[in-house]
């Protein structure tokens, strides 16, 4: 493998060392207010809105039993008849 560094020779060499851009960064105070947006388009992207329950009751297994004995009853003549 080989790995070749290219430098720009009119610009000075990063004062920094490798240390100590490699270790994390010391904390950073979070702003107090969040910024406000003014006019444009509307903010999109993931999240942002509540998700609505299930408006849906759930089944028992008694109803999903009687669901499914409902549907092999009306397909029983049709697959008979194939």
């Amino acid at each position: 493998m080989k790995i070749e560094i290219v430098v720009d020779p009119s610009k000075p060499a990063p004062a920094a060392s490798l240390v100590s851009r490699v270790t994390p960064a010391a904390a950073v105070p979070v702003a107090a207010a969040p910024v406000t947006r003014t006019g444009g388009r509307p903010k999109r992207g993931r999240g942002g809105g509540r998700r609505k329950g299930n408006e849906r009751p759930q089944k028992t297994a008694a109803d999903l039993d009687a669901e499914m004995e409902d549907y092999t009853a009306s397909n029983a003549p049709a697959a008979a008849a194939a």
